[in-house]
């Protein structure tokens, strides 16, 4: 029977250090639509518009914050994203576009 598959999984050692990685959802038509039409719009105004989006597809991670501890996912703590800092939140936007290249 097929299965979808949905989730990847990305190494991010440059972001967030050795074995560190991140599991998001792919992207329905619709969602990467919104994401398009936000392209050439005011910066925080597509920030706002995608910020949902984050919070729905990254499914997983074993990312750390400053002092090492664990941070929460974004599906259970949604502040958890103003949090990030431009490079971490950069590099979740590369890998719900599938730019990154994944880990086998």
């Amino acid at each position: 029977m097929p299965q979808r598959k949905s989730v990847r999984r990305f190494e991010s050692l440059e972001i967030q250090g050795d074995d560190s990685w991140i599991e998001v959802s792919r992207l329905t038509v619709g969602e990467a639509r919104v994401i398009n039409e936000q392209q050439g719009k005011d910066d925080l105004d597509s920030f706002e518009a995608v910020l949902p989006l984050y919070q729905k597809h990254i499914v997983n991670w074993n990312w750390v914050d400053d002092d090492g501890e664990p941070l929460p996912l974004p599906k259970n703590d949604p502040d958890v994203v103003d949090g990030l800092t431009d490079q971490e939140f950069a590099f979740v936007a590369e890998c719900l576009s599938g730019e990154e290249s994944q880990k086998n």
